[in-house]
């Protein structure tokens, strides 16, 4: 997982993600995302918020938000939610399997990051939690 806060985010071209089901407009199951994004190496950003996530940009969040924990701030890596969530409900999984939650696709594009001289690019997805 690319650190969102040390991140320059670019659009993407619709045609990478598109053929996965993930255009801009779209809803998918919460499962399928993840499912999506461990087989196709994306981060997948969830947005808590709809003002926020409809009226902002995810550099500017990343940057407004900077001083919280990732758990605090009201977007955060699907990874971190699915993980956050299993500690703090119990019953999240099984509500899950039964009846996922859809996530509304709002934005596709690449995160770009230099660590050291190391170079990384990854395509993300951001999309608000329904």
């Amino acid at each position: 997982m690319i650190d969102i806060l040390e991140s320059t985010f670019s659009p993407g071209r619709p045609e990478d993600l598109e053929p996965l089901g993930l255009a801009v407009g779209t809803r998918v199951p919460l499962d399928r995302l993840e499912d999506l994004q461990e087989h196709h190496g994306f981060e997948a950003i969830l947005y808590f918020d709809e003002g926020l996530a409809r009226n902002s940009t995810l550099g500017a969040d990343a940057h407004d938000f900077r001083i919280l924990p990732v758990q605090a701030r009201p977007f955060m890596p699907l990874a971190v939610f699915l993980k956050v969530m299993a500690e703090h409900d119990l019953e999240f999984a099984d509500r899950m399997r039964r009846e996922p939650p859809e996530v509304e696709i709002l934005e596709t594009g690449t995160m770009d990051r230099c660590s050291g001289c190391v170079h990384c690019i990854k395509q993300y997805v951001k999309g608000l939690l329904l």
